[in-house]
Order: structure tokens, then sequence, then C-alpha cells
């Protein structure tokens, strides 16, 4: 449909397909502004056609590719898709599952709506259980707990879910061999971590939300793991910007007429406060002649509703403007040592890496998140050429040689590249002969899906993204159909920074789709306050380095004995990611997930039914007052009700299981209200002594597991050195000791101060 360029066209061929039949394929951007209902410029006859071949009643069948940009129902691309009325949906998708379990719900409930229940119900089911037993400190009952509801969301998804891994294709292509490859910090880059995390990092108090504080943080300590001269190129890209804006101010004042005066400076204010606020909510903003950065806030707005993830690589925050922060790092680097590539152990294991691959042949590819990053490697690779060309050049670099011209001996990819450019550049770099060619630098974003470059059997992942899916679609472009070699895969990560935490929450990410869609069990590697603590940092390691085992890759083993300073650890990533056997649930413990799993079904349909009686017509015992919750029925607040009840079937009929228990639930209750609408009390008062023998009974909501049979008086009902009444059959009906609560009470039982056995009282 994209070569339909107008939209008379674009109607009239998707209305001849849509009588005549056929495949229309078309971008989500693209229906997403064709089956817009309030779309501008079109007939309402126009606009009608496009609902109906659209929406209304739409295709027979509709095949979503990359179906993970559906994780998200507030996008406008994925309120588009779910408008549609067609019955039959297929999602493709490599990466069902990217960052979190809510995601995942937003491609199920599209494929099989209302199949996990409402999203609350969701998230109590599943999301919560599964995320709180994935972490090395998590209890014994969280993990167990964690285990059956994975094992259930499985198998409810087995009907509509087909699940392939590249696992499938193993047998069909060569090894691959992925690598987490740990590099130290240089002394100077030690020192700029040390002194932004102290001095700067609490600066930028104007920018909105920790969300965004945190991503401008990570921006800044990248560009340090990275190397100095990655902040020298971001204060260059800074100053343009301002002079850019500058000149477009001056001009503007120019133009305006002093009619005009008093509207322009109105929207001068108006626009520098929007500056602020916007400042700090992502790339892609246009910094003012104060250095306010402006348009961020609408473009990250504006992607997000259209589906996408913000794109730390298309354009970086640029840090608040004020007092020039761009540049505190001028201080500690003198400018002979922007051009030291021993500044940087990451830049001096990529370029070793380039020498060793031109020495037996293999060709690499670089991906990193960041333009900046890729910006630095080609200022290093432009003087590694000057040096080898014997021009005159300013800096340090080492030994590397080498003739790296662009567009000959490598390549780069962005945002900015046209198609055709891309296309121009793949098909050189994938030409055997062309032996020249042999390295790719590529933005992760804008070259990690839709390019085929098996003629690389090498990749770099030079800094680590957020959300893991990118990486891993990365490597996926010379792991396919087509490589005739063995991958290697070299994930570079600047050990003890954010990085590594960054790296561990991808691990914790990958292990959750694990569980969930593949249903293996995977070892729990980092615990819950690692992934809370991004801030914190160990930049010289407290152990000494461990001889490393030596891997089966011969290039990289080589790194590892020539560079034991630049590289302090590795291990294999995948190694992270096996299938534990001997944690596999077994049939019973299956089977026990699956009447846990109903029961609770069973007690969230019970307490909607509880909550929509009517509780208004028994008087005193029907009083709903009370600051803790308007949800009570005689005093109780309902879901205290329900799990006494619960208690007093299983006392009352100690050989029913726990299903039977739940059936019997709303016979019971019925009894009480008959009972207490006829001034009966005898059940009211069972309940309340089995509260009563309760530790905790505010908690009751919180957790199934009651604590019977512990200190009554913490329930508050008695006091000290009281004994405790009893009913007409000689039972216990109030708290006594907690070895006392299922005895037969003492002669003439005397009551509590304070207490009137026959006073209904509320309970909390």
């Amino acid at each position: 449909m994209s070569k339909y360029k107008d939209k008379a066209t674009r109607i009239f061929k998707l209305n001849e397909w849509f009588e005549e039949g056929g495949v229309c394929i078309m971008g989500y951007d693209m229906y997403r502004i064709l089956s817009n209902e309030k779309a501008k410029g079109l007939r309402k006859k126009q606009r009608e056609q496009l609902l109906q071949s659209l929406v209304d009643p739409g295709p027979d069948m509709v095949v979503c590719d990359e179906g993970h940009l559906l994780k998200n129902e507030k996008t406008s691309i994925s309120k588009a898709v779910t408008r549609m009325r067609t019955k039959r949906r297929i999602v493709l998708t490599g990466t069902p599952l990217q960052n979190n379990l809510k995601e995942y719900y937003c491609m199920i409930q599209f494929i099989k709506p209302n199949l996990l229940g409402t999203y609350k119900e969701y998230l109590n089911r599943f999301v919560n259980p599964i995320s709180n037993g994935q972490y090395t400190d998590s209890t014994d009952r969280d993990i167990r707990l964690m285990k059956h509801r994975s094992h259930i969301l499985h198998k409810l998804l087995e009907g509509c879910i087909q699940r392939r891994d590249y696992s499938v294709l193993a047998p069909y292509l060569p090894p691959k061999h992925e690598y987490v490859v740990y590099t130290t910090l240089s002394d100077l880059q030690q020192l700029l971590y040390e002194h932004y995390m102290v001095h700067q990092r609490d600066q930028s108090t104007n920018v909105e939300g920790k969300g965004a504080k945190l991503f401008q943080d990570f921006q800044e300590l990248r560009r340090i793991w990275t190397h100095p001269m990655n902040m020298r190129i971001n204060s260059d890209s800074v100053i343009r910007k301002r002079a850019v804006a500058d000149e477009n101010e001056s001009i503007d004042d120019f133009i305006c007429d002093d009619d005009n005066e008093e509207e322009a400076a109105s929207t001068s204010d108006s626009s520098d406060e929007n500056s602020i606020k916007s400042f700090g909510s992502g790339g892609g903003g246009q910094a003012t002649g104060s250095g306010k950065v402006t348009r961020t806030r609408n473009n990250r707005r504006l992607a997000k509703e259209a589906g996408e993830d913000i794109d730390s690589d298309i354009e970086e925050v640029a840090p608040p403007p004020q007092d020039d922060p761009s540049e505190w790092w001028k201080r500690f680097v003198a400018d002979k040592e922007l051009n030291n590539i021993n500044h940087s152990p990451k830049l001096v294991l990529l370029m070793r890496l380039l020498e060793q691959c031109e020495a037996i042949g293999d060709k690499l590819l670089v991906f990193s998140q960041s333009l900046q990053s890729l910006d630095t490697i080609e200022h290093f690779l432009s003087l590694v050429d000057s040096k080898t060309r014997g021009y005159e050049y300013e800096g340090d670099v080492g030994e590397f040689r080498g003739f790296w011209t662009p567009g000959t001996d490598y390549f780069r990819l962005d945002g900015s590249c046209s198609v055709e450019n891309r296309e121009s550049m793949c098909k050189k770099f994938n030409d055997s002969t062309n032996l020249r060619a042999r390295l790719f630098l590529i933005s992760t974003r804008a070259g990690g899906l839709g390019i085929n470059l098996v003629s690389a059997n090498r990749v770099v992942i030079f800094d680590v993204s957020w959300n893991p899916s990118h990486d891993t679609q990365s490597i996926f472009r010379v792991y396919r159909f087509g490589q005739d070699k063995p991958c290697y895969i070299y994930r570079l990560i600047a050990m003890g920074t954010m990085e590594q935490k960054l790296y561990e929450r991808q691990v914790a990410k990958q292990a959750t789709a694990k569980r969930v869609i593949d249903e293996q069990q995977i070892s729990r590697h980092y615990n819950q306050s690692d992934l809370q603590e991004l801030y914190t940092y160990e930049l010289k390691p407290s152990t000494p380095r461990e001889i490393p085992i030596l891997p089966k890759d011969r290039l990289f083993a080589e790194l590892l004995t020539q560079h034991e300073s630049l590289l302090f650890k590795y291990h294999e990533h995948d190694s992270l990611l096996e299938n534990e056997e001997s944690e596999n649930l077994s049939a019973e413990e299956r089977k026990a997930a699956w009447s846990e799993y109903e029961a609770e079904k069973t007690r969230t349909i019970q307490t909607a039914q509880y909550m929509s009686y009517d509780r208004t017509a028994y008087g005193q015992f029907g009083n709903s007052s009370g600051s803790v919750t308007s949800n009570k029925i005689f005093g109780f607040r309902s879901d205290v009700l329900l799990q006494l009840l619960n208690l007093k079937i299983s006392k009352d009929h100690p050989e029913m299981t726990q299903n039977q228990v739940i059936q019997a639930v709303p016979t019971y209750l019925n009894l009480l209200y008959s009972q207490m609408n006829n001034g009966d009390p005898t059940m009211y008062k069972d309940l309340l002594a089995i509260h009563a023998t309760l530790a905790h009974p505010s908690g009751m909501y919180m957790n199934p597991l009651l604590y019977v049979n512990q200190n009554p008086l913490a329930a508050g009902y008695y006091q000290a050195g009281t004994a405790p009444p009893a009913a007409a059959n000689g039972a216990v009906v109030v708290g006594g000791p907690a070895t006392a609560v299922a005895q037969p009470a003492t002669t003439n039982p005397a009551p509590s101060v304070g207490f009137d056995p026959n006073e209904v009282y509320e309970i909390d």
C-alpha cells in the first residue's frame, strides 16, 4: 500500500481489494492513519469506505508482523488495531515478552479477548506472583507460587500460542557463541564516573520525574564509560544547536514588527516555560538561545502514542543548560587526552578485534544505541587511518594501524539513512568478493530489524539496551539462514557501572519470558535490590581476577591472555538462561497449582457476588459504617468474612477438601443472613470467636494463610487475666489462651471488662 502516494488511489485500491479479495500489505502507521474516523481531508463516503475495508467488517483475516508493537493498549496503534472487527487474527513476533508481563497481556487480549480476565485480575493472578518469585532473595513460598503461576499461564495460552525460538534453526545453522565481556574502566574514566555520581547527578533539579532523571544520568554515564571524547562530541552538539537557535531567534526578532511585539514576547515566555517542562523527557529536542530544549516532550509523546519505544539513538537528551553543565568534565580532561584511545578499554578491545578479524577474513558488526558512541568509534578509526597513511594527527592510538575509509572499509547505518542508501550499503557489505568492506557500524534501533548481513559472523554489542529484545534482534542480523560460518557475539559491559545493572535487568526480563512462554525453569541470578539500585557502583573489584576458562573462540581466547588488565571476566550469556531440569514441577505440583488457581478464581467470583448483596435490610447487624472500608457485611469487611466462613466450614467439616469448603461458603453465608434476620446470632458469635483467635486479623485480606491458635489478645476483645465467655453449647466463642481454643469452656466463665456478649461489634 505504501507505493500509492495519494489518498484517492489508496481508497480506490482498498475498496477494490475489499470487494475482489487478495492480500493487502501495509504498515502499522498507515493503518492507524487510514482507519482514523476523524481523519481530515476526506469526504464522508471516502471515510465510510475506509472504515468498511479496514475496521467493520474489515478483512477476513489479519496478520500482525512484529506483533510486540501492540504491547501497550494505550498507544494509538494498539487502539486502532483493536477496533478491527476481524475474527481471525494472527500475531507474529520473535520477542513476545520484551520488558515485563504487563506488555504480554495486550497481545493476548488482541488475539483472545478476556482469556486472561481483566487487566487487574491478570496482575493479581500472574504478574505479581511471577515477579515476586524470580529473585535470589525471594522466599520459598514466592518461588513456589512463581513456578505454579508460570505453569498455569503457559498452559492457559497453549491453545492460542505456537512458540518456536531459534533452537529450531540450530540443527541447520553453524554454532553460535555469545560472550558477556566485563571490561574495566581506565583511571580517568573512574575519576569522571565517581565525580559525576557524587557531585553532578543531583544538580538537574528541573527534570520532570524520576524516569527522565534516570534517563539523563544514564546517558551521561554512558559517555564516560565509552570514552571522554564522547563528552566532547556531546558538548559540541549542544553548542551547535544553541548557535542555530540563536540565529533563528535573531531572524524572528528582525521579522517581528511592533504590532506583534507583545504577542512575540508572550510566545517567547511560554516557549521558555515549556522548554523547562519538556527538558529531560527524551531525545530529539532543539536547544533555544538560553540552552533550553524544546520539542522534546511533544516528540516523545507522539512517538509513544504511535506505539514506538523512545529511540535514544536518534538524538540524545541534552543536559540542563544553566551553568553549562555539559562541560563539567573539562576540568579533569586535557585536550590532548581526548584523542588517547587508551582511556577506553572498550575501544581498545574493539580495535584489537578488528585487527584479528581482518587477519582471518571475518567481517564484524558493531551495534550501539547511541549515535554519539558511533561518532566516537568513527573518530578513532579516522585517527588510525591518518596514522597509517602518514598524515599529521593529534592523539595516541597505540600500535593500531589500518585503512578506514568510509563507504569502502566500513559503513554506518543509522536513522538518517534513506532506504536506498541502506540497501546499497548492505549489498556492498554482503559481497563476499569485497574484502575491504569489513566493518559495519549500526544504530541498534535503526538497523536491528529488517536487514540481512550474513556476510559477517562476528557481532559486538557495544552498549546494553534497556530493552533486551533490541540486542537480541541485533544478533539475528547474522545468525540466520544463509550463514555458513560459526557466529561469535561479544557483549561489552563496563564492570561495576550502571551498565552492569542494566544487563542484570535484561537477564531477569529474559528469564521471565523463558518461564512463561517456554515453561522453563531458570536459575535466579540477581536479587531484587540489585534491580532497584541502579546508582550503586563498584569500579574497583573487591575480589582478585580469576584465571578464566579459555573459550571455544580462539580469537577471544587470545584477547583474554593479551589484555588481562582490560578484561576482568566473562561468561556465556546463554548459560544464565539454561533450563534447570531439577526445578521443573512434578505431576503432583502441577495438579496442586491448578487446584490453587481454581480456588483463587472461585474466591474472586464469590467475593464479587457477596459484595453485590443488599446489606441494608439487616438492621444493626448490617451496619456498613466504618473508616476502613464501606464493603462490610454485619460489621466484618467482606474479604475477612469470607476467610472466617472458610475457617468455620473447615472446623465443622474437617473431612472436606478445600474445593468443597469453597463450594459450601454460599450455603453458610445464606444461613448467616437467615439467622441474623431472625435475631439469632449463633453463627455470628462463632465467627467472632474464630476472629479473636487470630494474631493479626487486620491482615487477613492480604494473606489467606491465617495464623490460628496464636495469642487472641492481639485482637483486643478481652483483657489479660480474664476468662473467655462460652456459648450455649459450651464451645469457646472468643479468644482465650492459644492452647485453649479447642478446649471446653470452664464453668460460669466471666466476661472481660467492657465486653457485652449480647452486643454486636464492628470488626475491622
